[in-house]
């Protein structure tokens, strides 16, 4: 796992808002079971394909406004956990 994933702000975190957040450690390399990569594919496919990325500040710009606009989707962000590789994370369906 990236170290960034184990700072100590990230465990300061974590620790604060432990009653709101449940952890999962998935397996190096298994894309298909974090749902955050099917927030990149929605942005990638929607949002980043239309027309080259200039530059950095472009990108950044760009993927923000994506993640803004997909806040007003929140059907299709709560699809992303519907999925029988995510279902494990939809808190909807995973007992506390």
């Amino acid at each position: 796992h990236a170290s960034y994933h184990t700072s100590k702000e990230v465990k300061a975190f974590l620790e604060t808002h432990r009653k709101q957040i449940r952890l999962f450690f998935l397996p190096p390399h298994s894309p298909e079971l974090n749902p955050d990569e099917q927030v990149w594919n929605e942005i990638k496919n929607d949002h980043l394909e239309k027309e080259p990325i200039k530059n950095r500040a472009d990108f950044r710009a760009r993927v923000y406004s994506a993640l803004e606009k997909l806040k007003e989707f929140k059907e299709r962000v709560k699809s992303f956990f519907r999925l029988p590789d995510t279902q494990y994370a939809n808190p909807e369906e995973t007992p506390a």
